[in-house]
């Protein structure tokens, strides 16, 4: 199979199976505990911690290790918007796991605005800016869409809402920019941020959630003290360590190569329409539709020729609308159509040559069946 489904999740990298096979056989201690072999095991941890905190400039006490992105996404808006006053503003292209929360919390009476997005897939800034006021408590911008692949500048949008408001409580998800986008968070005016282990090579099961010094939150899960008091529990010590594992292998360069040729053997295609401009992607996701076909059933047939692709959020996939590609225009006949291809530094060249012939023999052969 030709894996290009790697926004979803990643094949784990080599130096985190050998580093699960040695936790799993030898050093399967409990952290808390006292004994030398668990403080050893308590030290990796925080190694994992202080990598992370390396890769987004921060402190390595401002990285609070979850089960996941979304539960870094829901604690985040749980967090930012709780006993709180006032309106929430977010995008419509957020991952569902910001979205749906908030759209919990718009069903309760909260007064939420939405924002656009432009063409080209991102945020529409002058919106934004316009919707933010005395009252607005909580913002959340995606760094880099899980959909299209498209990135906003959200440092530059921390700094645009802090001058309105002072007191908003930022907050990005930043699963699908973490070693893939460059972001500094020292002094940004990012609040909270959201990473993923499964998207870079690292196990499922973690996730962190980059909480700013200064800002008080309350502890997502009481019991034992773990991770500064804010999140109790035995931690998950393979998914935690595989953060570090995976940023040690991961090369984002390898992809730029991939993702130039696939593009360009896209536009090769009559009416296939790459959803983004590509000035902005982060170069691991190609959102493409295709017009008079279903991306269920083009999905199908690229999975019986070996190639695995995906259909938009992995979280989202049973959903029957995309609204991060109606809000940003594109016709009806290509959200039909929509596939996403995801990349990630294991995909090689000739995997994608073959998956480029294998698309686009199976798009003219789906048609000619569609128009008899």
């Amino acid at each position: 199979m030709i894996y290009l489904d790697n926004a979803a999740t990643t094949k784990p990298s080599l130096g985190t199976l050998e580093m699960a096979k040695r936790i799993l056989e030898k050093d399967f201690y409990n952290p808390s505990a006292l004994y030398y072999r668990a403080l050893e095991i308590k030290k990796e941890i925080d190694l994992s911690r202080a990598r992370i905190a390396e890769k987004l400039v921060c402190k390595p006490s401002e990285i609070v290790f979850t089960s996941g992105a979304s539960e870094s996404n829901n604690w985040a808006v749980a967090s930012g918007f709780k006993n709180k006053r006032g309106n929430i503003v977010i995008s419509y292209g957020e991952h569902p796991s910001v979205y749906e929360p908030v759209m919990l919390l718009k069903g309760k009476g909260v007064d939420v605005r939405v924002i656009p997005l432009l063409s080209d897939g991102r945020i529409d800034v002058g919106r934004l800016e316009q919707s933010v006021d005395k009252n607005t408590s909580f913002v959340s911008v995606i760094h880099a869409s899980n959909e299209t692949g498209v990135v906003n500048d959200v440092n530059a949008l921390a700094r645009l809402v802090k001058q309105k408001n002072p007191k908003v409580v930022f907050h990005s998800d930043g699963v699908q920019a973490f070693c893939k986008i460059p972001v500094c968070l020292e002094d940004s005016g990012i609040d909270l941020y959201s990473i993923s282990a499964h998207k870079i090579g690292g196990l499922k099961g973690a996730g962190a959630l980059y909480i700013g010094s200064g800002l008080n939150i309350s502890p997502l899960i009481v019991g034992g003290g773990q991770e500064r008091n804010l999140r109790s529990g035995t931690e998950n010590v393979i998914s935690i360590l595989s953060f570090k594992t995976a940023i040690d292998d991961f090369d984002e360069k390898a992809v730029s190569e991939l993702y130039d040729y696939a593009i360009c053997r896209l536009s090769a295609i009559d009416d296939v329409k790459v959803n983004g401009n590509n000035e902005y992607s982060s170069r691991f996701v190609i959102s493409v539709g295709v017009a008079g076909v279903k991306s269920e059933v083009l999905q199908h047939i690229l999975s019986d020729a070996g190639v695995l692709v995906g259909t938009g959020s992995a979280c989202s996939s049973k959903a029957k609308k995309n609204r991060t590609l109606e809000s940003m225009g594109i016709d009806k006949h290509y959200i039909d159509g929509n596939i996403r291809i995801s990349l990630s530094p294991s995909n090689t060249m000739e995997e994608m040559k073959t998956a480029m012939d294998i698309l686009s023999d199976s798009i003219c052969e789906l048609r000619r069946k569609i128009n008899g």
